[in-house]
């Protein structure tokens, strides 16, 4: 009777080794965004938004881009900070919504510095753990070189905006 040999068993398969995603890194106020590119339709020079009465504080307005009056976000307060304020530096990275509704196809998130494009590679990005306080407009958070940044949910931005009844104009 012959013996068997049994091969160890081989660990899963990483299904994300490998993977590179081209990322927008938007510095804001004590926090780092990560966008896919594909979500980001343009970087372009922070103008002052007309102020929405009544506007929560990370809603700071509307501001013009090419032609359109589009939402201008602050993402600090939904993070739990403070807002930042537009300067010398600031940007406004316009990203396209993902549900196709043509009532609000843009929203323009407000950068602290200039944003730049990276690749991330799967064996250099890290999850971190989720904060007590995240909100809903967290879908991730995740490690860069040591450093903590987060995925924000722009389909969340997106509902939250046309609760508050602000469309594209």
């Amino acid at each position: 009777m012959s013996e068997a040999k049994s091969k160890p068993e081989a660990a899963p398969a990483d299904p994300l080794a490998g993977v590179t995603v081209r990322s927008l890194i938007v510095p804001l106020n004590g926090v780092t965004l990560v966008l896919p590119n594909t979500a980001v339709a343009e970087v372009s020079d922070y103008k002052t938004p007309q102020p929405i009465a009544d506007a929560p504080a990370w809603l700071l307005g509307m501001m013009l881009w090419r032609g359109r009056s589009i939402p201008l976000l602050a993402c600090e307060p939904l993070l739990g900070g403070s807002a930042g304020v537009g300067g010398v530096h600031a940007r406004a990275v316009v990203c396209n919504t993902l549900n196709g509704n043509s009532q609000l196809p843009f929203i323009a998130i407000l950068s602290q510095g200039i944003p730049r494009l990276q690749e991330l590679k799967s064996d250099v990005v890290e999850a971190a753990a989720a904060a007590d306080d995240d909100s809903a407009v967290v879908a991730a958070r995740l490690l860069l070189g040591g450093r903590e940044a987060v995925i924000p949910d722009l389909d969340v931005m997106e509902r939250q905006l046309l609760q508050l009844g602000v469309r594209v104009g």
